[in-house]
């Protein structure tokens, strides 16, 4: 199950059982409701709201868009827990924002938002902050609450030239090296990882019963955008499942005591493998898990699949994900073959004339 992590929440196993206790109730969430679905949440609004005096926000402030936002199916039913989650971080950020009119939302305000946040949080903090506040707009120009989207025009930070790219491909070398020294159980993931673009809570999240060993495919549904995608396994990621032990657990992947890998767990094995391979000098810095899903996206790329094929394969709804993941492809072998074509057509204009 991937890891949801809500501010004010500490989730907890206790024999066996997880609960979530809200700090700010002093309550503790129990089961049937599963952590991060929709039902939890509406659970922990109900707690929050009875444990403080109802605040009634102002029409036509942040706080009523907010309000009207995260009572919705967008919100709590479309979203994926973690993406959920990583959204309500964002939303607390900008509570103290909450009585400002939504007329002073213009463009420039929006900019000096975004140019605080990454003051305070970072670059990437302050793209996603603008990402979030335009979809609370979105939400709001729909049912008639605002009447712009005042992100429309803010750019995003862009990474400053030099400064290495998070979540990098990783070179063929380096590929190459992290397989030969991984264990059966690591092996398994970084296949599905590198090869068909699974995110790290996708791959360890998987039930063994989505590999059809007799049809020889894999179904997953993506952890963001909740697209099903079913594919014919590849003969390499075929050839690591085949290799793990037989094992009776609910996951595909498990780790070497034939147990479903906790988080946590599969990082520091993941890591310690990494920094191994770092230190002999047969990797270079910088390998991450989820740089496999950009290797993935590259790799395919520059075979010539188009960026909705990449889309598809990788369980994104927009082609512009897909560019992004595949951004750094190697189209030169690609582009050899339309010059060569290229030449041809020339040729023959040259003799027309």
């Amino acid at each position: 199950m991937t890891k949801v992590r809500v501010p004010g929440v500490k989730i907890y196993v206790s024999k066996g059982i997880t609960y979530a206790y809200d700090r700010a109730s002093g309550v503790r969430l129990t089961p049937p409701h599963v952590i991060g679905t929709p039902e939890w949440w509406r659970a922990l609004e109900e707690i929050r709201a009875k444990a403080k005096p109802e605040v009634k926000e102002k029409p036509g402030t942040w706080g009523s868009l907010v309000v009207s936002y995260r009572a919705s199916p967008r919100f709590l039913s479309d979203l994926a827990p973690r993406t959920r989650a990583d959204y309500q971080k964002v939303l607390d950020y900008l509570g103290p924002l909450h009585d400002v009119a939504l007329a002073r939302w213009s463009r420039g305000f929006v900019a000096a938002l975004r140019d605080r946040a990454q003051k305070e949080r970072g670059r990437r903090f302050a793209n996603y902050v603008l990402s979030v506040v335009s979809v609370v707009f979105a939400h709001g120009m729909e049912r008639e609450l605002a009447d712009a989207n005042p992100v429309r025009d803010v750019k995003k930070l862009r990474r400053p030239k030099g400064q290495p790219r998070a979540n990098r491909p990783w070179a063929k070398e380096e590929w190459d090296a992290v397989v030969a020294a991984a264990s059966p159980e690591l092996r398994a993931a970084i296949m599905l990882g590198g090869v068909l673009g699974y995110r790290q809570g996708e791959a360890l999240s998987v039930k063994r019963d989505t590999w059809n060993r007799t049809a020889g495919t894999l179904s997953r549904v993506s952890a963001k955008s909740g697209k099903p995608v079913k594919v014919q396994a590849p003969e390499a990621v075929a050839e690591a499942l085949a290799a793990l032990s037989e094992h009776r657990a609910t996951t595909l992947l498990v780790n070497s005591r034939g147990q479903p890998w906790k988080e946590d767990g599969f990082r520091g094995s993941f890591f310690r493998l990494i920094r191994q391979l770092e230190a002999d000098g047969k990797i270079a810095d910088g390998l991450t898990f989820h740089g496999l899903r950009h290797t993935a996206a590259t790799q395919m790329r520059q075979l010539g699949f188009d960026t909705r094929t990449i889309a598809d394969m990788l369980g994104q709804e927009t082609e512009g994900m897909a560019a992004h993941y595949s951004r750094e492809a190697d189209l030169e072998p690609k582009l050899r073959g339309v010059v060569v074509k290229l030449d041809q057509e020339n040729r023959k204009r040259t003799k027309a004339v």
